[in-house]
């Protein structure tokens, strides 16, 4: 069984924009609370999806794809894309060879 925090690197790197994409859209925006709308993606094991999932998120007409996490869980499982609204803090998460935007610990997750 995979850690649902691990499935979220793994949710980043099938999901993650190429390369030339990567890092750029969103970079005004970090490390800041933001209040972000976007399409909800899930993850594909439907246990996980409490803990993590992915926000297709316009930036100033550029499309990236942010991971949500809470590793405590109790987020909210939308459709598939469903307009979702998180607030939360944006970081730049290195991990992955090319790195993705994530917000862990969101203050707010609701389904629109």
């Amino acid at each position: 069984m995979i850690h649902p925090r691990h499935l979220a690197f793994f949710v980043a790197a099938l999901l993650a924009p190429l390369p030339a994409q990567a890092a750029g859209g969103c970079d005004k925006w970090l490390s800041e609370t933001v209040q972000a709308t976007g399409s909800y993606l899930p993850t594909a094991e439907a246990y996980s999806r409490s803990f993590v999932f992915a926000l297709r998120l316009d930036c100033d007409g550029t499309t990236e794809l942010v991971t949500v996490q809470r590793p405590t869980g109790n987020l909210p499982v939308c459709d598939a894309g469903q307009s979702v609204e998180v607030v939360g803090r944006l970081i730049w998460n290195r991990t992955l060879v090319d790195g993705h935007y994530e917000i862990n610990d969101p203050q707010g997750v609701s389904c629109r």
